[in-house]
């Protein structure tokens, strides 16, 4: 049987392995593309105090989950500009909780105690994936808008709790009349400088470098110079473009704020009721405490009507003043008495408006009408123009306000969800590995497969079956050029078998059949042609070369230690010699030829 090399293995197969090898990346590729998707993720971070209790700057409980909300998605999706289905990219996100080493820790000293532990991180990852329809840039670009729109929408629900004022409307004059745009115009003032009182003065736009104090001043001395100068003249000429809808107009608002002070007053007298009761329960509780035990501690029934009384203090550790029901009840009770005021007021002067216009029975001339038009709409202009750098400061304010309880905390990061360079190398590896292996177990399956049918098993050589093919495949080759035929005769193997036994003669065999295969391998083909005879076929092998075969294999059976030794005969027919250049005809040529001796063993 043939040596076990590898290398001959996988040469011989070298190129079924290579395409096989190419066949099976190009599948495999073509899965993992199909496999591929990509993926990008933000950390997101909540910064109010009540974040470590998962609760909102206004006390509602924290679901970053509503990032994933229809009304987000399809806001980023406008932003970015892309048509791509919202449920898709809901489905695609995912809201990770992240612990900080201190809270691992924590986590697990309470494990190890056997302690049940809640998780409430404020920090988190927004992942969202996507499959390789889409760009890595797509992916990126989309993350990063959906925790923008998600942030904006965020500060507008739990952070923002103050409400940017509305322009003025420069198509006032058009609609209503001059007193009435006044006192439009006075309104919109007043909602801008109350938005600005709510708001930090000391804020500065790094865009206009203006702070709230600043729009502050330049509103209030727009409504003590200007609008005060319009406002006067208006009333004092008594301009109107319609006496009559004019006082019918603060007739009708006159009326309605009667109404609303009734019923303020009336929401009044009930405070006052409630108050009242409230009054008499704290008296009976203070009777109650100095007749009772005396016991310091005894909070008694004030806890009724006064809770927490008792200083309070914030997470920095600052106290904070409680407030009880009754202050409570007092706030809401003189709350109503201060709009009352602001009612009778606005009553009193619509009331002077009434007054001052039921004596003026046609509309003011053309030309006090331009005047007094032209300079409301520079007033108009003016509180615009403020209003534009107000809401440039507000938005930069609002920003910031949420920057403190909501921040980014890393930028987007978009990777490939599959390596497909990796997994290429990794199955060039594999598909390699498996096609050698199965190179290697045909090929030595092969070797078995030619010692099982093509060798004989007592000497080692090829067969009678394997000299057939090999004489067929020279024939097929044609012509014969330097050639030689060698008939080895083993002359004493019967005497052997008969003397010794079959045992013997096998064995005697099988040594020859050793020094033979060295001989192959440095000669020709020697094959065991069954019975007593061995056929060598030399190419490109002169008689010479054939004699020096025959001596070898002499020398090789004189120096052999073997006991029982074969006595080899042999007949050389070479191509040249005999003008014989077809293998039949050589070999039967060669069977004529003088018989030569090659080993005659000295042993009895």
């Amino acid at each position: 049987m043939k040596d076990f090399q590898i290398l001959r293995y996988i040469k011989k197969w070298r190129y079924i392995i290579i395409f096989g090898m190419v066949l099976g990346l190009s599948v495999f590729y073509w899965y993992l593309s199909r496999q591929q998707y990509y993926y990008a993720s933000i950390n997101i971070e909540y910064l109010n105090s009540k974040a470590s209790e998962g609760l909102t700057p206004t006390g509602n409980e924290l679901k970053p989950e509503e990032i994933r909300t229809a009304v987000i998605v399809s806001s980023a999706l406008e932003e970015v500009d892309m048509d791509i289905n919202v449920d898709y990219v809901r489905d695609s996100l995912s809201i990770e909780g992240l612990l900080t080493s201190e809270e691992e820790n924590r986590k697990k000293a309470m494990l190890e105690k056997g302690e049940e532990y809640t998780m409430t991180p404020t920090n988190y990852r927004v992942r969202l994936s996507m499959n390789s329809s889409y760009s890595v840039e797509t992916v990126q670009s989309l993350v990063t808008a959906i925790v923008n729109q998600y942030m904006t929408w965020y500060g507008n629900r739990y952070v923002i709790t103050r409400k940017k004022p509305g322009v003025v409307d420069t198509e006032l004059l058009d609609k209503y009349d001059y007193i009435i745009s006044m006192d439009m115009v006075s309104s919109s003032i007043d909602k801008m400088l109350q938005y600005i009182y709510s708001c930090e003065e000391s804020f500065r736009s790094s865009q206009t470098g203006l702070s709230f104090y600043d729009l502050q001043t330049q509103l209030q001395s727009l409504q003590n110079a200007q609008y005060e100068s319009v406002y006067v003249k208006a009333v004092n000429s008594g301009i109107t473009k319609d006496p009559q809808l004019l006082l019918d107009y603060y007739t009708a608002d006159i009326a309605e704020q009667n109404l609303q002070r009734e019923k303020l007053l009336l929401q009044a007298d009930e405070m006052a009721s409630l108050l009242q009761i409230y009054e008499e329960r704290m008296l009976e509780s203070q009777n109650y405490s100095s007749s009772g035990t005396g016991d310091s501690t005894d909070e008694g029934s004030n806890s009724i009507i006064l809770h927490q009384v008792y200083e309070i203090y914030d997470e920095d550790h600052n106290p904070v003043y409680s407030q009880n029901n009754y202050e409570t009840l007092m706030d809401t009770y003189a709350g109503y008495f201060a709009s009352v005021y602001a009612l009778e007021k606005k009553i009193s002067e619509d009331e002077f408006i009434l007054a001052r216009f039921s004596g003026v029975t046609e509309a003011a001339s053309e030309s006090a009408q331009a005047e007094i038009r032209e300079e409301i709409m520079y007033l108009i202009e003016k509180i615009n123009s403020i209003y534009a750098q107000l809401n440039i400061l507000g938005t930069e304010f609002n920003q910031s306000e949420v920057a403190k309880n909501i921040r980014v905390t890393s930028s987007a990061r978009a990777n490939k969800g599959v390596n497909i360079m990796l997994y290429m190398v990794l199955g060039g590896i594999l598909f390699l590995g498996v096609g050698c292996t199965g190179a290697i177990v045909l090929g030595r399956a092969g070797d078995l497969m030619d010692y099982v049918l093509y060798t004989d098993k007592i000497t080692g050589l090829p067969s009678r079956i394997s000299c057939d093919e090999k004489i067929e495949e020279i024939a097929k080759e044609g012509a014969l050029d330097t050639f030689s035929c060698v008939c080895l005769f083993v002359t004493n193997l019967g005497e052997i078998n008969n003397r010794f036994g079959r045992e013997k003669g096998n064995q005697m065999l099988a040594e020859l059949g050793l020094i033979l295969q060295i001989a192959t391998k440095q000669y020709g083909f020697i094959g065991y042609n069954n019975g007593n005879q061995f056929l060598c076929l030399l190419n490109n092998s002169s008689y010479e070369k054939a004699k020096d075969m025959l001596d070898f294999i002499g020398y090789e059976l004189e120096k052999s230690q073997t006991e029982i030794k074969p006595s080899l005969t042999a007949k050389i027919g070479e191509s040249n010699r005999l003008s014989t250049y077809q293998i039949n005809n050589l070999i039967s040529a060669t069977f004529k030829q003088e018989e030569l001796i090659v080993f005659k063993p000295t042993n009895k």
